[in-house]
């Protein structure tokens, strides 16, 4: 009665608690996220010749300030919904707490430190931001790291293992910023990239067998005098039929990826203790004269061996029964894994060996005593030798309604039976499992009683009908009866997957085709599809390059949107010649800064890309924009930012030595250009965007081409070359006189109409002596002006 007092005094002080008013909420914690950027080769600074005049792009250190928590008020108002969202753990506390504490949450006792330190309460400032949705955002930077770190084909499994390791690392990092807060609902960021990372593995798997198995070729070897054991015919069969093997690696795929997905399920261990089996059920037994106070008021089982409840026809206590559904449930979740082992430890720890005991008959026999070169000592009998009357056994167990769905599961699972396992699917992988795990027995039992010289019980004729290839597996999976199955089973990731284990990428090629098409396509997705075409590439299985070029071509967009110069090159330098110097180009076209073009011509040098050619496209992509616009009536017309964007273009020639001709040429079309608009001060600051150096240079680089061209009689191409630089020098010295002119012209005219003194009006005939004096000041000043002026007219004129 006490504690029930306590526990009711205790409910009504958190509900008076809760219903006070809430107070301003202050958030003191800020989550950073830091994006690692690959290392990069250093920059070719011998090649880069143009200095930044401006030293723009300094970096400005962020501010600092100093936070005196003394004046905060450190408590964190909580309403009843937040305080739902903590964990039960709060509510449960310790018994090694002192008397003196309490389980209500007095909002006084929480220090900004306890508040960072505790996840459930830093949880209620993440939950609002869920910056786990972001959390994938480095894998770009990330998978450009992997693929520049494993560069030679050799090394291919190791790119696609480190693509495993850092979508792991990636997920567990989402999941702790979820495990903050109380949300297991799975993002769809999350499920993507579980699902990469599934596929990626599949990938390694499947085509590690498949390049090790080209040349390999053996047979079983049999000897007729030799005693062969069912384990041997099973290693044999999967060391030399690469088919059966590879059902065998879809099997250990897919418990691999249950693996994960169990890991967030609840343990058995949370439960029970380790105990007896039915203890409720035997407590009720042990007391039935004074009776229980949770007693069952059916009748229950008198007797408590394994077959009594089936024996008998009565059932187990209810909480007994509650425990046995949840046991079996998990056992086949261990099987499900591919873990029987750890199957059978959860029944012997919940008192119920036997069930341990039923699920190791399925072993194949095996005397390792007939290959044991030490006669005097005798090896243990591995195995079950009447292994097929047990799973004709467990086969009439599998369909027996009267046992859970999940423990008729189990032994559907080992002794081939599909009907059982398809119907405690719950997803197209669970299917799929079901599907292999099914094939594969009938494989095994095919081949043990095609070659030992045995007589095996027949197995029912529903269990041959399971033996089909992958194509009608993949088939039922489509067309199941399961709706949530068939909808998974046209998913993209889940199609991949289909299409790399049948082997058939022209068709997932197709497919790829038209996800790309869809201009919603998640840029992660297209970041994986990338990736996959760029392993097809190097393993020899792209079958079709026009679309893997149209997949890294969509991925080269993504990454132009984000705008880092290293993804950008690295990624562009994997498409086509032509595509390789338009795309950047195009990407350039968008940098108007000058440090970070530096960067992006670094970047390309890195990738191996034409940096002259694309520099080059870049200046008369922007030359060729708005041109019928620019036409003014004014000789002075003002600048635009068209305008001054043409002029700024021109830089991208300027910072390599070996370009200067072509920066002569394409600042003479530009200066044609602004002459035919009229606009005199546009052409004049396209003229000093080159470098005075630039004809020197060019003179000292072509004299020795021609001499090498007075050489060879058929260089025809170095005779064009120097043809058009010496073009470009001649016709770039004529705007050189022209704006000369111009601009010595518009000094004349300005000085001419501007600066001649005005002369001085004639001195009235009344003026005074002090008028007379002071107007011949004036007029030996305006003399001695107007001399000046005409010395200057002189010098324009000349």
């Amino acid at each position: 009665m006490d504690s029930r007092n306590s526990s009711k005094d205790s409910l009504e002080q958190s509900i008076s608690l809760l219903a006070q008013d809430n107070l301003p909420r202050k958030s003191l914690l800020r989550l950073s996220t830091k994006t690692t950027t690959p290392k990069r080769i250093s920059l070719h600074q011998t090649v880069l010749t143009r200095k930044n005049q401006e030293d723009a792009a300094k970096s400005s250190p962020l501010s600092s300030y100093k936070l005196d928590i003394s004046d905060l008020d450190m408590s964190i108002p909580l309403r009843p919904s937040e305080l739902a969202d903590f964990p039960k753990h709060y509510q449960n506390l310790s018994k090694q707490e002192t008397p003196d504490s309490s389980p209500i949450l007095n909002r006084s006792n929480w220090s900004l430190h306890e508040m960072m330190d505790d996840s459930a309460a830093t949880g209620i400032i993440l939950k609002s931001d869920k910056p786990w949705r972001k959390a994938n955002s480095k894998l770009f930077h990330e998978f450009l790291e992997i693929v520049q770190s494993h560069s030679s084909e050799v090394q291919i499994f190791d790119t696609i293992s480190d693509f495993i390791q850092i979508c792991t690392d990636t997920l567990e990092v989402m999941r702790g910023m979820q495990a903050k807060v109380n949300d297991t609902e799975l993002s769809d960021e999350e499920t993507s990239l579980e699902n990469e990372r599934n596929t990626w593995r599949l990938i390694y798997c499947l085509y590690q067998n498949r390049l090790a198995s080209q040349n390999y070729q053996s047979e079983m070897e049999t000897d007729v005098n030799r005693n062969v054991s069912e384990k041997d015919v099973i290693t044999n069969l999967l060391r030399n039929e690469f088919q059966v093997r590879e059902y065998q690696l879809i099997i250990d795929w897919l418990e691999k990826n249950a693996i994960d997905q169990a890991a967030a399920l609840p343990k058995i261990e949370y439960f029970t203790d380790k105990t007896v089996a039915w203890e409720n059920t035997l407590h009720q037994l042990q007391n039935r004269q004074t009776g229980i106070t949770f007693g069952s008021v059916r009748p229950l089982v008198t007797s408590l061996d394994p077959d009594a409840p089936i024996r008998e026809g009565k059932p187990l206590h209810d909480l007994d029964r509650e425990d046995d559904i949840r046991l079996e449930k998990r056992m086949f979740v261990e099987v499900r894994c591919g873990r029987l082992q750890k199957a059978q430890e959860l029944a012997i720890h919940c008192g119920q060996p036997w069930k341990a005991a039923c699920l190791i008959g399925w072993q194949p026999h095996h005397d390792p005593n007939y290959k044991n070169p030490l006669t005097e000592t005798k090896l243990p009998i591995e195995g079950n030798p009447n292994r097929s009357l047990w799973k004709l056994n467990a086969w009439y167990l599998s369909q027996e309604n009267r046992f859970s769905s999940y423990y008729r599961a189990i032994y559907a699972s080992l002794c081939g039976n599909l009907k059982q396992l398809l119907s405690v699917s719950e997803s197209w992988q669970d299917a799929l499992w079901a599907h292999m795990k099914t094939l594969m027995d009938v494989e095994v039992e095919a081949e043990l009683q095609g070659i030992m010289a045995k007589n095996y019980v027949k197995m029912p004729e529903d269990y041959w009908k399971s033996r089909m290839n992958l194509e009608d597996v993949f088939s039922n999976l489509q067309s199941s009866p399961d709706a949530r199955i068939r909808s998974e089973a046209s998913r993209p990731d889940h199609l991949i997957q289909k299409y790399l284990i049948l082997d058939q990428i022209p068709k997932l090629m197709e497919h790829i085709d038209r996800w790309i098409s869809n201009i919603n396509c998640n840029p992660q997705f297209l970041r994986f599809l990338a990736h996959l075409v760029l392993m097809l590439r190097q393993i020899g299985k792209n079958s079709n390059d026009e679309i893997g070029d149209r997949v890294l071509l969509s991925y080269v967009k993504v990454l132009i949107s984000m705008g880092d110069p290293t993804l950008i090159a690295f990624y562009t330098a994997t498409l086509p010649q032509e595509e390789q110097v338009s795309n950047y180009a195009s990407y350039l076209e968008t940098v108007r800064d000058f440090e970070t073009r530096k960067q992006c011509l670094t970047a390309a040098e890195d990738a191996n890309l034409n940096v002259e050619a694309i520099t080059k496209l870049v200046v008369e992509n922007v030359r060729n924009k708005d041109v019928g616009d620019g036409f003014n009536t004014e000789l002075t017309a003002k600048i635009t930012d068209a305008d001054r964007e043409k002029i700024e273009a021109l830089d991208w020639l300027t910072f390599y030595q070996s370009q200067r001709d072509e920066a002569l040429w394409q600042a003479n079309a530009l200066i044609r250009y602004f002459l035919t608009c009229e606009k005199i001060d546009a052409a004049r600051e396209a003229f000093n965007k080159i470098p005075n150096d630039s004809i020197e240079l060019v003179m000292m680089e072509h004299s020795a081409m021609e001499a090498t061209a007075m050489q060879n009689v058929n260089a025809t191409i170095s005779n064009e070359v120097v043809y058009k630089a010496s073009a470009s020098i001649r016709e770039y010295l004529c705007y050189k006189a022209y704006l000369d002119a111009q601009e010595g012209f518009q000094e004349w005219f300005s000085h001419y109409h501007q600066g001649k003194p005005i002369p001085l009006e004639p001195l009235p005939s009344y003026a005074t002596f002090t008028e007379r004096v002071a107007y011949d000041h004036k007029k030996a000043q305006y003399e001695a002006e107007l001399e000046r002026w005409k010395c200057t007219m002189q010098h324009h004129t000349k």
